[in-house]
């Protein structure tokens, strides 16, 4: 059994599950790849029997991972699993993600989640998922990477029960309606992010266009593409990565960035807090940092306030 596991990564957690899925895969598998989705087509889907489609939530699906499932030629019943890394809301991602694969014409065999730290302007630093994915999570994954061959390999010979059912949506009260409240805002609630081209060192950095999960950012053309709206970005999905991984500042916060985070200083997030403590009660989650060390007088872009503000992992050959 040959098997491609595709993956979107931006601060690396999902890509650290991706790989330890792979390693479990190839206990079992004859072949096992595994790439980044920006390194996929469609084209090279039909030489593998097994695919693995995984990223982080943003509220549901990033947008890249959106596009390949809507823009994906039948599949004609090809097996698939969906995995994801996620902060404290994991959110619509299965109820919205697995039930558009099938419509692609996938069969989903399977599916899982993980916590991971999250690196975002205003959010604490230490987060409340500090140190997740760690050496249990990736373990869990590398069993999973098996389990997901092992499983497609007895449908093929015929065990068709072992396919699961759709999820139903089972996202609780508190998490709805915090992602809906979010999707209804108009912009992004981080503040609208601009780029000063005098500052930007483009050819010779490609960071931001590498790493934009829109496809926002083309500087190759002419006139030059920043954002959602060519010349600045105000998407509503709460992302600003590209301002924290820009290493010269040519990327900024309007309002700064200053701004943005001097009302968070000191502010708990009891929604978040309440959901992860519920999650702990039901054996989902493990606090790998007490409560005590979570960083709210020390939101990410202040404890990290030199440029970038996030250091991009060097990404494995692959």
């Amino acid at each position: 059994m040959k098997v491609l596991i595709i993956y979107f990564s931006q601060s690396g957690n999902t890509r650290k599950i991706a790989h330890s899925i792979g390693d479990g895969a190839r206990e079992a598998a004859s072949r096992v790849d595994v790439k980044s989705i920006k390194k996929v087509s469609y084209e090279m889907l039909e030489n593998y029997d097994l695919i693995g489609l995984g990223s982080p939530v943003w509220k549901a699906d990033p947008p890249n991972i959106r596009r390949f499932y809507n823009n994906a030629p039948d599949q004609k019943g090809k097996h698939i699993f969906s995995f994801c890394t996620h902060g404290t809301m994991p959110g619509f991602y299965f109820p919205v993600v697995l039930p558009n694969l099938k419509k692609a014409g996938f069969t989903v065999i399977g599916n899982r989640r993980w916590y991971g730290n999250v690196v975002m302007p205003g959010m604490p630093e230490p987060y409340y998922t500090a140190g997740h994915p760690d050496a249990q999570d990736l373990a869990e994954a590398k069993a999973f990477g098996r389990e997901m061959v092992e499983r497609s390999q007895r449908i093929h010979n015929g065990e068709t029960d072992l396919i699961p059912p759709m999820p139903e949506n089972d996202v609780n009260k508190n998490q709805a309606v915090a992602i809906v409240n979010m999707l209804l805002e108009y912009g992004n609630p981080q503040g609208k992010i601009v780029r000063d081209p005098e500052k930007c060192i483009y050819p010779k950095c490609t960071r931001c266009m590498d790493n934009c999960t829109m496809d926002y950012i083309d500087l190759s053309c002419e006139p030059q593409k920043f954002g959602s709206e060519g010349c600045c970005c105000n998407d509503n999905h709460e992302c600003a990565w590209c301002f924290m991984i820009c290493p010269t500042g040519a990327i900024r916060l309007e309002p700064s960035i200053e701004e943005h985070i001097k009302p968070l200083i000191g502010v708990r997030k009891t929604l978040f807090e309440s959901i992860l403590d519920e999650a702990e009660r039901n054996g989902e989650f493990r606090r790998l940092i007490p409560i005590e060390e979570v960083g709210f007088n020390t939101p990410y872009c202040l404890a990290h306030p030199d440029k970038p503000h996030f250091k991009v992992p060097a990404k494995p050959e692959e």
